[in-house]
């Protein structure tokens, strides 16, 4: 592992460092999780999954599980980890790592972990350090592997120093991720952004003036990873410091203003989360000055159809969130109509995942008749694709979606996704 002088990125990691299936495949056997998970689910706490989003993730699963291990194992994996990441979002960690323990590769270890991180916070520390062990197995596997990359076993030993940091296990936590190379911080990458901002659960207002500094050092020259960690960071410290007017500024400037030099995607992020850390404080003035920033970065800047509509759908549904339930309804026609107007030029592979952030927001809006018909579209448009490995992920997306908005689908719906999830086979 190469080592690095101290530079402004490890100003991501800070904490970390200074202070706080039946389808042929061979699956690896965890014998010490089945043992864990055995002796502790009868005291584990009832988990939050209403009984439709239990069932639209374990669809998702089966799906992802159908993907033939060879040649198909990366996609398959990937596609299984959407549904884990998706559990543990919804606060079901015990579903989430009894999932994640049926991945074949290396994200097994991220489930581990994030399930570690997931049991420190609940005051659980024995079943965190037995979950720590776990993941931290999973890494010299990969580490290994003839055919291992650096920075799979970089985001397990990340996820892994955050579970070891809420456990107050600061050395440990800074021997976890002092080992992490320079290189494996360059991707975009959320999993990766969501657990180094995590550190600023342990950061105080005190210190973050000097965070600002060591971040506003090396943000010019940061790689585009590393700036979408940075703005992640931002945007959390924004949440957590609200109440102190100065520090929430300096967070808003940051993202609205100074760093206007960023790829918009990633402004929009970090300025969304702010928008909605605004209005749940009740500042809906400062909320509606982010959302009017926003629109002027969505307008001003040249999209592919299948990248705007996403974000047209986010303002449409902050929009409604702020009040501006006339706006919201007018973007959301315009939103549709530019899609039907471009439909046709839209790569048949994308078209599912350009509609479905419309359709969801048209449940937001309220308008349940119209919000299904689209989604029942979007489900059809990821049918174009002759091939099962298309049509996979873009099932996978429309359950979990449906899980994460507790969104509860129409019979029709239902019916279609597992008539869908049955015929998906040759050629992948």
């Amino acid at each position: 592992m190469k080592t690095y002088s101290q530079q402004p990125w490890k100003a991501l990691l800070g904490v970390f460092f200074v202070a706080c299936s039946g389808d042929g495949a061979t699956q690896p056997v965890d014998k010490a999780a089945a043992a864990t998970a055995a002796a502790s689910r009868a005291s584990a706490p009832a988990e939050p999954l209403t009984p439709n989003q239990r069932e639209l993730l374990q669809l998702a699963f089966d799906a992802a599980s159908k993907f033939p291990f060879q040649p198909h194992g990366k996609n398959r994996s990937r596609a299984q980890e959407v549904v884990v990441v998706a559990a543990f979002e919804l606060g079901a960690p015990e579903f989430a790592v009894a999932l994640g323990a049926k991945i074949a590769d290396w994200r097994r270890g991220c489930a581990y972990a994030d399930f570690a991180w997931a049991m420190a916070k609940r005051g659980d520390a024995a079943r965190a350090r037995d979950y720590v062990k776990l993941a931290e197995g999973v890494v010299r596997d990969e580490r290994d592997a003839p055919s291992a990359q650096e920075w799979r076993g970089d985001l397990i030993q990340l996820k892994i120093a955050r579970a070891l940091s809420a456990l107050g296990d600061v050395e440990a936590a800074a021997k976890a991720s002092g080992a992490i190379d320079q290189a494996s911080t360059h991707a975009v990458d959320a999993a990766w952004n969501s657990a180094a901002a995590e550190r600023v659960a342990a950061m105080t207002a005190e210190r973050a003036p000097a965070e600002f500094a060591a971040l506003d050092q090396g943000f010019a020259t940061m790689s585009l990873g590393q700036q979408a960690a940075a703005m992640a960071l931002v945007a959390r410290m924004h949440e957590k410091f609200f109440a102190d007017a100065a520090l929430r500024r300096a967070c808003e400037e940051r993202v609205a203003v100074t760093w206007d030099k960023t790829m918009p995607a990633l402004r929009l992020d970090a300025l969304a989360q702010m928008v909605r850390a605004c209005h749940a404080n009740a500042d809906g003035a400062r909320a509606a000055e982010l959302l009017t920033t926003m629109r002027g970065i969505v307008e001003g800047h040249r999209w592919r159809s299948e990248d705007r509509t996403p974000q047209a759908s986010r303002l449409i549904e902050l929009a409604q969130l702020l009040g501006q339930a006339d706006r919201a309804r007018a973007e959301a026609e315009a939103a549709l109509k530019a899609y039907q107007d471009e439909r046709d030029g839209i790569v048949d592979i994308y078209r599912a995942e350009t509609l479905r952030p419309l359709a969801l927001a048209w449940f937001v809006l309220g308008d349940r008749e119209r919000g299904d018909g689209l989604y029942a579209l979007a489900i059809e448009e990821g049918m174009e694709n002759p091939n099962s490995r298309p049509r996979c992920d873009d099932l996978v997306d429309a359950c979990v979606d449906l899980a994460r908005r507790g969104i509860d689908p129409s019979p029709k719906t239902w019916a279609r996704l597992r008539e869908i999830q049955q015929g998906l086979g040759e050629p992948w």
